[in-house]
């Protein structure tokens, strides 16, 4: 007799590698979600014991504790979205990493490369927003009589004092303190103002440059560049001037200034310096003095100077029933 032999099947539960690879607690790396093999194994064909033929024979269900599709796709959908928004990142420093490059590339091998090594010429580079005022340089001050000025403004406080009503009627004329004595200037400061505003930033020139130097220091950088920090003034005249020229024109050609302040050079209370380049500017010579009338009593008073004096404002600071009151006394218009 003829023994048949009997194939018997069983049900095998079959988890996906996603759901797998979670259930391990390991988290989806967001850059190798499409090239890990744990997540994207290949499944093999059909066969006899996965794909049934008869009865009894279906695809094996997954635990009862398990949902599929559930969590596993949404990890998936996290993961992808990490990994595109992490290529985004990427993309957008990359645009911006070229773009810095290509600015500092251009800047630094048209003012360094061109400037400087090719045409052997000097080269300013911009840097930041300079302030209008600051003190006056040893050598600037030493060109300037400060005892005259100071003689000078006080001349001038006199005269303004002298024609006050209240003044005259509480200090008297001649001027004098509530001691009898002589007012003097106890404090007088000196400083200088651009007339224009002006950048500060970086000047650079060829090593071995035999150009004067005025007195300024150089540094040097591996012996084929020279710099030093300065500023220049930025004048919106003389850049029309030049755009004017460059076409065949000039300011001549279609208007005229006229301005009755402009007596002395440039302007009337410019600093009187030497031209030494086409970079020097016009700066304006202020003071500051502080002139006690007595205990609660002091005149404060500022202005420019070029050859004369002028005064722009005259305060009377009183400490009246404790409280400090400003009394302006002058003031140009």
């Amino acid at each position: 007799m003829i023994r048949l032999l009997g194939l018997t099947t069983r049900r095998v539960a079959v988890r996906t590698p996603v759901t797998a690879l979670y259930s391990t607690g390991k988290p989806i790396d967001p850059k190798h979600i499409f090239t890990d093999p744990q997540t994207n194994r290949i499944r093999d064909p059909p066969n006899y014991f996965q794909k049934g033929r008869g009865r009894g024979t279906e695809d094996a269900p997954l635990p009862a504790d398990m949902h599929y599709g559930m969590g596993a796709q949404e990890a998936v959908s996290e993961a992808i979205g990490a990994s595109i928004r992490q290529q985004r990142a990427r993309k957008r420093r990359g645009i911006l990493l070229a773009l810095v490059v290509a600015v500092f590339g251009t800047v630094f091998g048209y003012s360094i490369g061109y400037r400087v090594f090719y045409k052997h010429s000097e080269s300013f580079l911009p840097l930041w927003p300079a302030k209008r005022s600051r003190p006056l340089s040893e050598k600037d001050a030493a060109n300037l009589r400060v005892a005259e000025v100071k003689r000078m403004a006080e001349f001038r406080v006199f005269e303004r004092l002298s024609m006050h009503k209240m003044i005259k009627e509480q200090f008297g004329v001649p001027l004098h303190t509530q001691d009898g004595k002589k007012p003097e200037t106890n404090v007088f400061v000196l400083w200088c103002e651009d007339q224009d505003p002006c950048i500060t930033g970086l000047l650079f020139r060829p090593s071995g440059s035999h150009a004067p130097d005025h007195g300024h220091t150089w540094h040097d950088f591996l012996g084929l560049v020279q710099w030093r920090v300065t500023h220049r003034p930025v004048s919106i005249r003389n850049a029309a001037e030049r755009v004017l020229n460059f076409i065949g024109l000039g300011t001549s050609d279609l208007f005229q200034m006229v301005d009755p302040s402009k007596v002395y050079g440039d302007f009337k209370y410019e600093f009187p310096l030497p031209k030494r380049n086409d970079n020097d500017h016009a700066m304006h010579i202020c003071f500051l003095g502080e002139m006690p009338l007595g205990p609660d009593s002091l005149v404060v008073y500022r202005g420019k100077y070029h050859v004369g004096v002028r005064l722009d404002q005259v305060d009377l600071f009183r400490r009246e029933d404790g409280k400090l009151i400003r009394y302006v006394l002058y003031k140009n218009s």
